[in-house]
């Protein structure tokens, strides 16, 4: 099994009206092409570049998983056509440093929950 790193454009409004969802949506797709989620987060919302299906702003959710490469096609071809993921791209992560960015990635998550709710743990 191969470390990914996802970067996941998810359409803002229905991200903003229930983000589990959204996010789970992304986590599903994964799950069902072979894939297991070692860390997931909302990594920013903001504006684009240039509109994309419409959209102006979008929400960035940053995700590492483990899957088999044979799994990849079915997961991009399965980005490309649900209408809550804007834009995807799919990165292999180097060996040597999978565990790093999985523990950085989870010292986000921690740190953005923290701010959130404005309190040290």
């Amino acid at each position: 099994m191969v470390v990914y790193e996802g970067m996941f454009i998810l359409d803002p409004t229905k991200y903003a009206r229930d983000p589990s969802a959204a996010s789970q949506q992304v986590a599903d797709l994964i799950t069902q092409a072979g894939g297991t989620i070692l860390a997931a987060r909302l990594w920013d919302e903001r504006k684009l570049a240039y509109p994309i299906k419409g959209h102006k702003r979008g929400a960035y959710w940053l995700t590492y998983f483990k899957m088999a490469g044979s799994g990849l096609t079915q997961l991009e071809r399965q980005c490309q056509i649900t209408d809550d993921i804007l834009r995807s791209l799919v990165l292999k992560v180097d060996s040597r440093i999978a565990d790093a960015l999985v523990e950085h990635a989870l010292a986000g998550e921690t740190g953005a929950k923290t701010a959130a709710t404005g309190s040290v743990s």
